[in-house]
């Protein structure tokens, strides 16, 4: 018995002196700038301009010409230089490619990517906005609108960049490819899907891809008060499943055992309490690795040692909405059809459930899963509208070119941490790794905790402050190439 306490005693200690160790030497993984701040002009007035135009994408196959020939037009008339010196292409009558010639041909290109199309505002909301909705109105020191943060904010300071270094005379080394989509919004497959199979043709081989998708985050990493630039290496995939049946109905005074709308609701209930299992992917873990040396002791310690600790992370990060859909692939009821009067029995019940996929997770073994799961012979089990995506590959964030992009945020934005992170939504980043390994998400716009409902929300709006530093963090990029 004695033996047996003591060797117990003994793996406590050195349990406890490997999570001591591992805590303390726990070291940041943030690298220190050397590149050199380039400082340009940002005319709010252009961003606000952009504002006006309706380029919203609504259902396949609707498009809105007037709206987007009319901003293809305002950026003809807006960056004379840039239209006049860089090559432009029109793909797919509204998406844009400008290619910018570097003196280096044997250089791989630096292609910025981001989206002229914005999602639409609910009617029913536009009174609740501080300002119209494609106003661009400035007020107290933001400017108001749909497409601020999600993504003209970018394309504006992408080429509010570019046409002040042609100004200065620059002429970049690297070759500067900009690819601005017109559909990202419903699915970027005739926008940025087309445009990067056209580069892939031409056998364009990208150094880097910089898209939309994270963002100089405030107060929304918890326990760290620092303004945190979360960088995308990979984003969830995507698909939904239809559950519907089909069984007799009648007349609701002599109801069967079970009907159809009892049924899916049945299905759907057991798939919500059976969740997909929480775990640690190749973003989260960098995550870890970037954003633990800087947390308070105890968490710092959890985060140095998560092969003790993870089944705490989990509990942690599972109370909230954006942490538990970092740990695990979701999945949501969003749609139920069913009945057409109160004492009629439906004949058919339809519902949509969503799933948001981490990477490893296949849209058809999530199919498969659900069909063992429900186990209803009643129940009929597709994938939604026949789409479904994997999560993107994964960048990696241990290479020159994370190393790269993190140097000129830190440059941009002082005392800032950078790191690697997992895209919860889709962008048309993922098309893109058929020219490089190396696609990054990653929009210099600041946001805190309270912005985050702003995106597709009411009063979407960018400071104007965090307008002019993403002007200068594309100047800086761009130059630093």
């Amino acid at each position: 018995m004695k033996k047996t306490l003591l060797v117990l005693f003994l793996g406590i200690i050195v349990i406890v002196a490997i999570v001591l160790i591992n805590t303390f030497t726990f070291s940041s993984k943030q690298v220190e700038s050397e590149i050199a701040k380039v400082e340009v002009e940002a005319k709010i007035s252009l961003l606000s301009k952009a504002i006006t135009f309706q380029t919203i994408s609504h259902k396949k196959g609707m498009i809105d010409d007037s709206a987007f020939v009319g901003f293809h037009n305002f950026l003809k008339s807006s960056f004379p230089l840039l239209d006049s010196m860089l090559e432009r292409e029109l793909v797919s009558d509204y998406s844009l490619i400008y290619t910018w010639a570097g003196s280096d041909k044997s250089l791989e290109p630096l292609v910025l990517a981001g989206h002229m199309d914005v999602v639409p505002v609910e009617y029913s909301s536009q009174d609740e906005w501080e300002a119209k909705p494609f106003s661009g109105d400035v007020i107290d020191g933001h400017i108001y609108g749909r497409g601020t943060i999600d993504d003209k904010g970018s394309i504006i300071a992408i080429l509010q960049a570019v046409e002040q270094l042609l100004k200065k005379g620059f002429t970049p080394k690297r070759t500067v490819i900009l690819c601005f989509g017109h559909d990202e919004e419903i699915g970027g497959e005739t926008g940025a899907k087309v445009m990067a199979d056209i580069l892939e043709k031409r056998g364009v081989r990208a150094w880097m891809v910089v898209d939309e998708g994270g963002t100089l985050a405030t107060g929304i990493v918890p326990g760290i008060d620092q303004t945190v630039a979360l960088i995308g290496t990979s984003e969830k995939g995507y698909v939904s499943l239809e559950i519907s049946a089909d069984m007799p109905g009648g007349h609701s005074s002599m109801p069967e055992k079970s009907n159809a709308l009892e049924a899916v609701n049945a299905a759907v209930y057991t798939l919500k309490n059976n969740p997909l299992p929480n775990r640690l992917t190749n973003p989260i873990e960098g995550f870890i690795d970037h954003v633990g040396p800087h947390l308070p002791f105890t968490q710092k310690m959890a985060f140095a040692n998560t092969w003790l600790f993870k089944p705490l992370i989990f509990s942690v990060y599972e109370k909230s909405a954006s942490g538990a859909a970092l740990i695990h692939t979701t999945q949501t009821a969003t749609v139920f059809n069913s009945g057409i009067k109160d004492n009629i029995v439906p004949n058919r019940a339809k519902a949509i459930v969503n799933y948001r996929l981490l990477p490893g997770d296949e849209p058809e073994a999530i199919l498969q899963r659900a069909k063992e799961i429900i186990e209803d012979t009643n129940i009929r089990v597709i994938i939604y509208d026949g789409f479904g995506v994997a999560a993107s590959p994964v960048s990696s964030y241990e290479n020159e070119q994370f190393q790269q992009l993190s140097s000129v945020i830190r440059a941009v934005n002082k005392d800032v941490l950078v790191s690697p992170y997992l895209v919860l939504g889709a962008t048309d980043g993922r098309y893109y790794y058929n020219i490089t390994d190396n696609v990054f998400r990653f929009s210099p716009i600041p946001l805190q905790k309270k912005d985050l409902k702003r995106i597709h929300g009411i009063n979407e709006r960018i400071s104007v402050e965090g307008f002019q530093q993403s002007v200068n963090f594309y100047a800086t990029l761009i130059s630093s190439m």
